[in-house]
């Protein structure tokens, strides 16, 4: 089976919208579901030692770009589903939670295969949430980042972002 990889490797660091992200534990109670939470002082310790952040093969975050990037992670939750039965509510469950108004859609890709990519944003203040789902038939992958990072204003302010899950290829040059 093929392994969904996330390498968001230009900067990527996000804020605090705590109420939004806390419903995405509902997620983790889907049979054959596995989750994965980072905290801030995992995220301080990996930007002390002057790597990136890495979750399994499926997260990889700024790598390269120094402990000031990563301080703008408040934690980082990974979801990840590979039961063929399972992987429908998971798809069902994680697009009725972005469906409220808070929930800004930045990216919505399909590829040949049809694997699928969404990003969402939401916004409280200074603080965010950044929402990646990825699914394809036999697996599904959600990543939801919280902190300062806006993906939407980076995006505007002409960074080159790249996004990759399973050969599917989202890139951005402004």
């Amino acid at each position: 089976m093929k392994k969904i990889i996330l390498s968001l490797i230009v900067l990527l660091s996000v804020g605090s919208a705590y109420a939004q992200s806390t419903n995405f534990e509902e997620i983790a109670k889907i049979k054959g579901v596995e989750y994965t939470h980072v905290d801030k002082d995992m995220i301080k310790l990996a930007a002390k030692q002057g790597k990136g952040l890495h979750v399994g093969e499926m997260v990889n975050l700024g790598d390269g770009e120094g402990e000031e990037f990563l301080d703008q992670f408040d934690d980082v939750k990974v979801f990840a589903c590979e039961e063929k039965g399972s992987v429908k509510k998971f798809k069902k469950t994680a697009l009725k939670l972005l469906k409220g108004p808070e929930w800004e859609p930045l990216i919505d890709t399909k590829g040949d295969d049809g694997e699928i990519v969404k990003i969402y944003l939401s916004k409280n203040g200074e603080h965010s949430t950044n929402v990646i789902l990825a699914v394809e038939e036999e697996e599904a992958n959600l990543v939801v980042i919280n902190g300062t990072f806006d993906y939407a204003k980076m995006m505007q302010e002409g960074m080159k972002v790249k996004t990759e899950v399973n050969n599917v290829k989202v890139e951005i040059n402004n």
